[in-house]
């Protein structure tokens, strides 16, 4: 199939894209809009399909995966910044100011609000195939928890929105962590039920070979990870299990070629890879294959703008062991005035249009280092070994050894920092849950300091946007801003 099919607009879908893009905050979206929406765009099943699969050309085009990454390497230990840039500057210091910093929020709620629409107009919907309406669905239920779920571990506790009321919407407070991961487990359970377990095309039935959009696969990854992070570990590792076990679809990418045994630097982040579980296709036509790619890549020396300005930082140049094949062909360097820059390479097709790749937002190895850990909280060390070995096999490492890799806990939050670096804020997202953050940027000699800044722990959660506040009398801000 050709893929540019997935983003033909329809005049439905036109309208519904100016109306949801041109709000600013889902606090301004008025009732007339929602009213316009529902009757314009769910009355027959291409439209409803256009309007959910615009959602995803909008977190590409926003480039949400490049903005996550850098953003949160920034904040933790991954990236080193060389930006002017003061948006930037402020990420790396850890020193956010409530004013100038509006995203993911906005977008985010957008996206929420998008899925919140399309849940509500199909339902009791007879003008729209049964199972489309249901694969649909869940795709946007998966959406609300996607985004719920980056939202909350970014600001804490946040308000769930699962209504396009404005009435609502305008007067939200913010719902404790805790009954945020409820309503994400809840949608995700729902979506696992109502999606298909293989990839469907723009018909919302046929199945394809591109993995741009979520399967009941996406769902149970989704839950393993928010059961890991909610300290439900034997739920954690049974969804976990249930992705790795699903060998038609999963399987770890090969690490040596069978023509000419070397490395297959990017193999994972190609399009359509066996290891993805969910990617973004970029629409086409375009120059590029990743907004990740355009960059993270360097060509010469770091910039000092917002793109193309930051290299891989000493920490996490020196984590990785001697022989990491991850180190060899995920990260790459080039060389200005004598001094090399190095910067990550995990996405490889820069400058061309000609697809190879598509972002990566779910992937099987991540699943693996899920199940190691759950397994090795509940005490089986062995089956964590196993997992944790799998990963460090492929990246040619030796086995897990206590007496060079250390305790087994450790152990496997270290492979997660050298396997998930600058992919959608892992390592952030690791040190604040593990409660690792002040040791990290905080100690003697912190990593906050050697960046420039001075930490303060109430630094760990983003600042609620200032004219959020302004705008909703029940919202309030994060300590220390």
């Amino acid at each position: 199939m050709q893929t540019k099919k997935y983003f033909r607009i329809s005049a439905g879908l036109l309208l519904l894209i100016i109306i949801t893009s041109g709000c600013k905050k889902f606090v301004e979206i008025s009732p007339p809009s929602t009213q316009v929406v529902t009757a314009s765009v769910f009355n027959n099943n291409d439209d409803v399909t256009s309007a959910l699969l615009v959602i995803y050309m909008k977190m590409v085009t926003n480039g949400e995966s490049w903005n996550m990454s850098q953003d949160q390497g920034l904040m933790s230990d991954e990236l080193t910044s060389h930006s002017t840039v003061l948006a930037q500057k402020q990420f790396y210091t850890n020193s956010m100011l409530a004013i100038d910093n509006t995203e993911p929020w906005t977008h985010a709620y957008n996206y929420i609000y998008q899925a919140n629409a399309i849940i509500a107009g199909l339902q009791s919907n007879t003008n729209i195939t049964p199972a489309i309406a249901q694969q649909i669905t869940g795709e946007a239920k998966f959406i609300r928890a996607f985004w719920h779920f980056y939202l909350t571990n970014l600001y804490g506790a946040i308000p769930v929105v699962t209504t396009t009321n404005y009435t609502v919407n305008e007067l939200i407070s913010r719902t404790p962590q805790p009954l945020v991961y409820t309503q994400i487990i809840q949608d995700l359970t729902d979506a696992s039920s109502l999606l298909n377990v293989n990839y469907v095309d723009v018909t919302d039935t046929t199945m394809t070979t591109d993995r741009v959009r979520p399967t009941k696969g996406a769902a149970e990854a989704m839950l393993a990870r928010v059961y890991l992070y909610t300290g439900k570990y034997d739920s954690a590792q049974a969804q976990a299990t249930l992705v790795i076990n699903n060998s038609n679809l999963y399987a770890l990418d090969s690490i040596l070629s069978p023509t000419n045994n070397t490395y297959s630097p990017n193999s994972p982040f190609l399009m359509n890879s066996t290891e993805a579980i969910l990617q973004l296709y970029t629409p086409q036509p375009a120059s590029y294959n990743t907004i990740d790619a355009q960059d993270f890549i360097l060509t010469s020396a770091p910039g000092t703008g917002n793109g193309n300005s930051t290299t891989i930082s000493p920490e996490l140049l020196g984590s990785f062991e001697a022989g990491d094949l991850r180190r060899t062909n995920w990260i790459d360097s080039v060389i200005e005035s004598g001094i090399p820059y190095y910067f990550p390479y995990k996405y490889q097709a820069h400058n061309t249009g000609t697809l190879t790749e598509y972002t990566m937002v779910l992937r099987l190895a991540e699943q693996y280092l899920i199940r190691a850990e759950a397994e090795a909280t509940q005490g089986d060390s062995t089956d964590a070994i196993a997992d944790l070995n799998t990963i460090r096999s492929r990246a040619g490492l030796p086995g897990y050894n206590p007496s060079i890799n250390g305790p087994l806990l450790a152990a496997i939050l270290h492979e997660r920092q050298v396997e998930l670096f600058t992919e959608w804020g892992h390592r952030w997202f690791d040190l604040n849950r593990t409660g690792e953050v002040n040791a990290v940027l905080g100690a003697p000699g912190n990593v906050c300091h050697l960046k420039g800044g001075v930490w303060n722990s109430d630094w760990e959660l983003y600042p609620v946007p200032q004219t959020e506040i302004s705008d909703d009398i029940n919202l309030t801000q994060n300590p220390g801003y």
